[in-house]
Protein backbone atom coordinates (compact mmCIF):
# COMPACT_ATOMS: atom_id res chain seq x y z
CA UNK A 1 0.00 0.00 0.00
CA UNK A 2 1.32 3.49 -0.98
CA UNK A 3 0.92 6.86 0.39
CA UNK A 4 -0.83 7.99 -2.31
CA UNK A 5 -3.23 4.97 -1.96
CA UNK A 6 -3.32 6.20 2.10
CA UNK A 7 -3.91 9.87 1.28
CA UNK A 8 -6.70 8.67 -1.25
CA UNK A 9 -8.88 6.71 0.98
CA UNK A 10 -8.33 9.13 3.97
CA UNK A 11 -10.00 11.83 0.74
CA UNK A 12 -12.53 9.48 -0.27
CA UNK A 13 -13.59 8.62 3.27
CA UNK A 14 -13.42 11.96 5.40
CA UNK A 15 -15.34 13.16 2.07
CA UNK A 16 -18.07 10.85 1.74
CA UNK A 17 -18.63 11.23 5.81
CA UNK A 18 -19.72 15.12 5.36
CA UNK A 19 -21.01 14.59 1.90
CA UNK A 20 -24.74 13.81 1.30
CA UNK A 21 -23.38 14.79 0.80
CA UNK A 22 -22.03 13.96 2.63
CA UNK A 23 -20.52 16.80 1.01
CA UNK A 24 -16.82 16.87 2.32
CA UNK A 25 -14.77 20.23 2.29
CA UNK A 26 -14.02 20.02 -1.08
CA UNK A 27 -18.19 20.52 -1.04
CA UNK A 28 -19.37 23.98 -0.30
CA UNK A 29 -22.92 24.31 0.33
CA UNK A 30 -25.27 27.20 2.34
CA UNK A 31 -29.01 27.89 3.15
CA UNK A 32 -32.49 28.10 1.54
CA UNK A 33 -33.20 31.86 3.13
CA UNK A 34 -36.97 31.87 4.47
CA UNK A 35 -37.85 28.72 3.92
CA UNK A 36 -41.42 27.69 5.20
CA UNK A 37 -42.25 25.59 8.09
CA UNK A 38 -43.29 22.70 5.29
CA UNK A 39 -39.94 23.03 3.49
CA UNK A 40 -38.46 23.02 7.12
CA UNK A 41 -40.36 20.41 8.32
CA UNK A 42 -39.32 18.15 5.70
CA UNK A 43 -35.64 18.75 6.46
CA UNK A 44 -35.76 18.35 9.50
CA UNK A 45 -37.63 15.26 10.37
CA UNK A 46 -35.51 12.56 12.18
CA UNK A 47 -33.87 10.32 10.09
CA UNK A 48 -31.28 7.33 10.42
CA UNK A 49 -29.24 6.45 6.49
CA UNK A 50 -26.72 3.81 6.36
CA UNK A 51 -24.33 4.07 3.02
CA UNK A 52 -21.61 1.13 1.75
CA UNK A 53 -18.84 3.29 0.54
CA UNK A 54 -16.79 1.87 -2.94
CA UNK A 55 -14.21 2.25 -5.14
CA UNK A 56 -14.12 0.90 -8.66
CA UNK A 57 -16.33 -2.04 -7.04
CA UNK A 58 -14.07 -2.16 -3.90
CA UNK A 59 -15.78 -1.58 -1.01
CA UNK A 60 -13.91 0.94 1.09
CA UNK A 61 -16.36 0.64 4.43
CA UNK A 62 -19.54 2.17 5.54
CA UNK A 63 -21.13 5.25 6.87
CA UNK A 64 -24.31 6.41 8.87
CA UNK A 65 -26.03 9.79 9.76
CA UNK A 66 -28.73 10.55 11.87
CA UNK A 67 -30.57 13.51 12.93
CA UNK A 68 -32.90 14.11 15.66
CA UNK A 69 -34.10 16.59 18.26
CA UNK A 70 -31.86 18.95 20.26
CA UNK A 71 -32.64 19.83 23.54
CA UNK A 72 -34.09 23.12 22.66
CA UNK A 73 -37.18 24.13 20.54
CA UNK A 74 -36.43 24.10 16.56
CA UNK A 75 -32.74 22.60 17.48
CA UNK A 76 -31.55 20.09 16.57
CA UNK A 77 -28.51 17.17 16.10
CA UNK A 78 -26.83 16.15 12.91
CA UNK A 79 -23.78 13.08 13.39
CA UNK A 80 -21.99 11.43 10.45
CA UNK A 81 -19.90 8.84 11.21
CA UNK A 82 -17.24 6.92 8.69
CA UNK A 83 -16.38 3.40 9.22
CA UNK A 84 -13.78 2.29 7.49
CA UNK A 85 -13.36 -1.66 6.67
CA UNK A 86 -10.19 -4.26 7.96
CA UNK A 87 -8.06 -3.48 4.87
CA UNK A 88 -8.87 0.82 4.84
CA UNK A 89 -8.14 0.67 8.87
CA UNK A 90 -4.81 0.01 8.65
CA UNK A 91 -4.08 3.27 7.24
CA UNK A 92 -7.32 5.52 8.62
CA UNK A 93 -9.43 5.76 11.46
CA UNK A 94 -13.36 6.23 12.52
CA UNK A 95 -14.30 9.69 11.34
CA UNK A 96 -17.09 11.29 13.15
CA UNK A 97 -18.69 14.85 13.06
CA UNK A 98 -21.60 16.30 14.60
CA UNK A 99 -23.41 19.78 13.80
CA UNK A 100 -25.71 21.07 16.15
CA UNK A 101 -28.10 23.28 14.57
CA UNK A 102 -31.35 26.00 15.01
CA UNK A 103 -33.38 26.86 12.57
CA UNK A 104 -34.40 31.33 13.47
CA UNK A 105 -36.25 33.07 11.16
CA UNK A 106 -36.72 30.04 8.38
CA UNK A 107 -33.05 30.11 8.36
CA UNK A 108 -31.08 26.97 9.29
CA UNK A 109 -28.68 28.62 11.83
CA UNK A 110 -25.14 26.13 12.73
CA UNK A 111 -24.38 26.91 16.29
CA UNK A 112 -21.26 24.17 17.21
CA UNK A 113 -19.46 21.77 14.27
CA UNK A 114 -17.13 18.97 15.41
CA UNK A 115 -15.08 16.79 13.26
CA UNK A 116 -13.26 14.10 14.62
CA UNK A 117 -10.42 11.51 12.78
CA UNK A 118 -9.50 9.14 15.35
CA UNK A 119 -5.50 9.65 15.72
CA UNK A 120 -5.19 12.48 13.69
CA UNK A 121 -5.31 16.09 16.49
CA UNK A 122 -4.72 18.36 13.49
CA UNK A 123 -7.47 17.05 11.50
CA UNK A 124 -9.83 17.05 14.45
CA UNK A 125 -11.78 20.22 15.12
CA UNK A 126 -14.49 22.40 16.51
CA UNK A 127 -16.03 25.81 14.73
CA UNK A 128 -18.22 27.38 16.94
CA UNK A 129 -20.54 30.10 15.18
CA UNK A 130 -21.23 33.10 17.16
CA UNK A 131 -23.90 35.07 14.70
CA UNK A 132 -24.31 38.30 17.25
CA UNK A 133 -20.25 39.26 16.31
CA UNK A 134 -20.46 37.70 12.86
CA UNK A 135 -17.72 35.29 13.62
CA UNK A 136 -16.85 31.55 13.21
CA UNK A 137 -14.25 30.37 15.43
CA UNK A 138 -12.36 27.42 14.46
CA UNK A 139 -9.90 25.22 17.18
CA UNK A 140 -8.22 22.29 16.41
CA UNK A 141 -7.14 19.33 18.91
CA UNK A 142 -3.09 20.51 18.35
CA UNK A 143 -4.08 24.07 19.95
CA UNK A 144 -4.47 25.92 16.38
CA UNK A 145 -7.12 28.70 16.28
CA UNK A 146 -8.19 31.34 13.81
CA UNK A 147 -12.14 33.42 13.50
CA UNK A 148 -13.16 34.40 9.94
CA UNK A 149 -16.67 36.60 9.17
CA UNK A 150 -19.79 34.94 8.59
CA UNK A 151 -22.73 36.55 7.10
CA UNK A 152 -26.67 34.89 7.45
CA UNK A 153 -27.22 31.26 5.37
CA UNK A 154 -23.30 30.23 5.92
CA UNK A 155 -23.68 26.39 6.24
CA UNK A 156 -21.52 23.96 8.41
CA UNK A 157 -20.72 20.90 6.52
CA UNK A 158 -23.79 18.81 7.96
CA UNK A 159 -26.31 21.80 8.51
CA UNK A 160 -25.83 22.49 5.02
CA UNK A 161 -27.38 18.97 4.08
CA UNK A 162 -30.68 20.31 5.78
CA UNK A 163 -30.55 23.40 4.04
CA UNK A 164 -30.29 22.22 0.59
CA UNK A 165 -32.81 19.68 1.31
CA UNK A 166 -34.83 22.81 2.25
CA UNK A 167 -34.24 24.46 -0.82
CA UNK A 168 -35.15 21.63 -3.26
CA UNK A 169 -38.58 21.02 -0.67
CA UNK A 170 -39.25 24.76 -1.09
CA UNK A 171 -39.08 24.69 -5.20
CA UNK A 172 -40.81 21.32 -5.50
CA UNK A 173 -43.86 22.81 -3.23
CA UNK A 174 -44.11 25.94 -5.34
CA UNK A 175 -44.86 23.76 -8.13
CA UNK A 176 -41.83 23.72 -10.19
CA UNK A 177 -40.99 19.64 -11.00
CA UNK A 178 -37.70 17.99 -10.03
CA UNK A 179 -36.54 17.96 -13.50
CA UNK A 180 -36.83 22.04 -13.59
CA UNK A 181 -35.73 23.43 -10.79
CA UNK A 182 -32.91 24.57 -11.90
CA UNK A 183 -29.75 26.32 -10.25
CA UNK A 184 -28.53 27.97 -7.09
CA UNK A 185 -25.66 29.08 -4.82
CA UNK A 186 -24.84 27.83 -1.31
CA UNK A 187 -21.75 28.70 1.05
CA UNK A 188 -19.81 26.81 3.57
CA UNK A 189 -17.75 27.47 6.87
CA UNK A 190 -15.02 24.91 7.12
CA UNK A 191 -11.74 24.42 8.69
CA UNK A 192 -9.93 26.73 5.80
CA UNK A 193 -12.85 29.41 5.64
CA UNK A 194 -16.04 30.10 3.69
CA UNK A 195 -16.21 29.18 0.45
CA UNK A 196 -19.65 29.47 -2.28
CA UNK A 197 -19.88 27.43 -5.39
CA UNK A 198 -23.25 26.88 -7.88
CA UNK A 199 -25.46 23.41 -7.60
CA UNK A 200 -27.45 22.72 -10.86
CA UNK A 201 -30.38 19.98 -10.84
CA UNK A 202 -31.64 17.26 -13.30
CA UNK A 203 -33.92 14.51 -13.49
CA UNK A 204 -31.74 11.43 -12.12
CA UNK A 205 -34.36 9.04 -13.25
CA UNK A 206 -34.79 5.78 -10.84
CA UNK A 207 -31.50 4.77 -8.77
CA UNK A 208 -31.64 1.29 -7.52
CA UNK A 209 -29.43 0.63 -4.29
CA UNK A 210 -29.52 -1.73 -1.30
CA UNK A 211 -32.10 0.57 0.19
CA UNK A 212 -34.83 0.27 -2.06
CA UNK A 213 -35.63 1.97 -5.66
CA UNK A 214 -36.21 5.06 -5.87
CA UNK A 215 -37.33 8.07 -8.61
CA UNK A 216 -34.45 10.69 -7.85
CA UNK A 217 -33.44 14.57 -8.20
CA UNK A 218 -29.73 15.08 -9.86
CA UNK A 219 -27.78 17.69 -7.98
CA UNK A 220 -24.24 18.29 -9.14
CA UNK A 221 -21.03 20.83 -8.24
CA UNK A 222 -20.40 22.56 -11.03
CA UNK A 223 -17.41 24.63 -12.23
CA UNK A 224 -14.93 22.69 -10.08
CA UNK A 225 -13.31 19.92 -12.32
CA UNK A 226 -10.64 19.17 -9.58
CA UNK A 227 -13.97 18.52 -7.66
CA UNK A 228 -16.64 16.71 -8.01
CA UNK A 229 -20.13 15.92 -6.30
CA UNK A 230 -23.20 14.59 -8.08
CA UNK A 231 -25.99 13.71 -5.69
CA UNK A 232 -29.03 11.64 -6.26
CA UNK A 233 -32.37 12.83 -3.91
CA UNK A 234 -35.28 10.43 -3.28
CA UNK A 235 -38.23 12.59 -4.52
CA UNK A 236 -40.25 10.46 -1.78
CA UNK A 237 -37.83 10.29 1.11
CA UNK A 238 -37.95 14.03 2.18
CA UNK A 239 -34.97 14.51 -0.43
CA UNK A 240 -33.08 12.43 1.30
CA UNK A 241 -29.58 11.55 -0.55
CA UNK A 242 -29.71 7.72 -1.42
CA UNK A 243 -26.68 7.81 -3.75
CA UNK A 244 -23.72 10.10 -3.69
CA UNK A 245 -20.23 10.22 -6.08
CA UNK A 246 -17.85 12.19 -4.88
CA UNK A 247 -14.03 12.77 -6.67
CA UNK A 248 -10.94 14.67 -6.28
CA UNK A 249 -8.69 14.77 -9.56
CA UNK A 250 -10.29 11.95 -11.64
CA UNK A 251 -10.76 9.35 -8.41
CA UNK A 252 -13.87 8.89 -7.60
CA UNK A 253 -16.00 6.83 -5.34
CA UNK A 254 -19.61 6.03 -4.68
CA UNK A 255 -21.93 5.95 -1.42
CA UNK A 256 -24.68 4.16 -1.78
CA UNK A 257 -27.88 3.88 0.80
CA UNK A 258 -28.65 0.45 2.61
CA UNK A 259 -31.00 1.09 4.66
CA UNK A 260 -33.09 4.24 5.37
CA UNK A 261 -35.31 4.87 8.44
CA UNK A 262 -37.57 8.16 8.41
CA UNK A 263 -39.31 9.61 11.46
CA UNK A 264 -39.23 10.05 15.48
CA UNK A 265 -39.78 6.81 15.74
CA UNK A 266 -36.83 5.50 13.42
CA UNK A 267 -39.46 4.11 11.27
Amino acid sequence: MTLFFRSRVRHAVAALVSAVALLGPASSLAAAPGASDAELETATTPFDARFKVVKAGLPLGTTRFQLAAGDQPDCFVYRGNANPNALVHMFLGDITEQSNFCVVDGVVRPMRFRHTEAGKPKKSYTLRFDWSAGKAHYHDKAGRQKSYDIESGVQDPLSLQIAARAWVAQQSRTGVKPGAIGDTRFSLADDDGVEAFKLTTAPGGNVSVGAGRFNTLRVARSGDHAHTLVLWLATNRNWLPIQVETGHDGSTFIMQANQLTLGADGK
